[in-house]
């Protein structure tokens, strides 16, 4: 058992990947908005996402390819849908991931402002951290970047934990929620955006590439699904704790949210400078370690 927890990586960069801005301010929405009633949602979300990147991992460890290969491989014998599908996969991981990467380091900067107001510019702030990925990124090797990653996914597991505890949940009305799927009205786009911000179609990419690099062999098959399972697992935790915090500290209280900085600095009245402090620190973690992942998965 102690062997399999030292060969997490993989599933833990991808648990970095999707555990970004766009989850947390969609788990803080759905529960500053509707309390507990859509933490099904992201139950639902993490086991299907368990399932879909044990998939790409088994792909890479056991077929030793990546998905564009496989992809690119399967339509060998027809050109023309051959690389209508590469220049697809392309511009969608290229397109998509500018995209992705705006929100990340822009995710990452609302933790600083949270933690520390006029601390320096946006500008400064965001221009400061996109450096600081890409060192991470051009400098590290790939053990360095796992190590760093599964660091962030365990800041951001202890800091929304203890926000919560610091709050006090309803925990019956969390595990009905989990349990019992609903959908109030005017929730569905909330859902749609949960699921959407777990399931993240370059993180296929980027699984099946990491897990080739990680596993020579079939041999390597069961380890690669305990990290996955475990991995996205603990993402799925991260980002209902996430939800439960709003639910707990929010909902109702009819204050206007519109990311989780916001949340961040609500706190503080009620709970003190500790709970916005740790809000804080889980959001610019979620936000650099995707800022990472984002390139990287390209």
């Amino acid at each position: 058992m102690l062997r399999r927890f030292r060969a997490i990586g993989p599933g833990a960069l991808t648990a970095a990947a999707f555990i970004g801005p766009g989850t947390v301010t969609t788990a803080t929405l759905a529960g500053a908005g509707y309390g507990y009633a859509l933490a099904w949602t992201l139950v639902f979300a993490t086991v299907a996402a368990i399932i879909l990147q044990e998939t790409a991992a088994r792909l890479g460890v056991v077929s030793r390819l990546g998905l564009g290969e496989a992809v690119m491989r399967r339509f060998e014998d027809s050109p023309s849908i051959k690389w209508a599908a590469a220049a697809l996969i392309v511009s969608a991981l290229f397109i998509g991931n500018a995209a992705y990467e705006g929100g990340n380091i822009a995710g990452a900067v609302l933790g600083v402002e949270a933690a520390a107001p006029g601390l320096a510019s946006r500008a400064t702030i965001a221009g400061a951290l996109a450096s600081l990925a890409g060192a991470i990124l051009l400098l590290g090797g790939y053990r360095l970047i796992e190590k760093v990653l599964i660091g962030a996914v365990l800041v951001m597991t202890l800091a929304f934990a203890a926000a919560l505890f610091m709050i006090g949940p309803d925990w019956g009305a969390l595990f009905k929620g989990a349990a019992i799927p609903s959908i109030p009205a005017g929730a569905f786009p909330i859902v749609l955006g949960l699921i959407g911000t777990t399931i993240v179609p370059y993180n296929l990419f980027l699984h099946a590439a990491a897990a080739r690099k990680r596993w020579q062999g079939a041999e390597g098959l069961a380890e690669a699904r305990f990290d996955a399972r475990l991995s996205i697992g603990m993402g799925g935790v991260v980002s209902i704790l996430v939800l439960s915090t709003a639910a707990a500290s929010l909902f109702g209280s009819g204050l206007e949210i519109t990311n989780a900085g916001d949340m961040a600095r609500q706190l503080e009245p009620a709970f003190g400078a500790g709970a916005t402090y740790l809000l804080a620190l889980g959001l610019f973690a979620a936000g650099l370690s995707s800022a990472i992942t984002a390139p990287l998965a390209t």
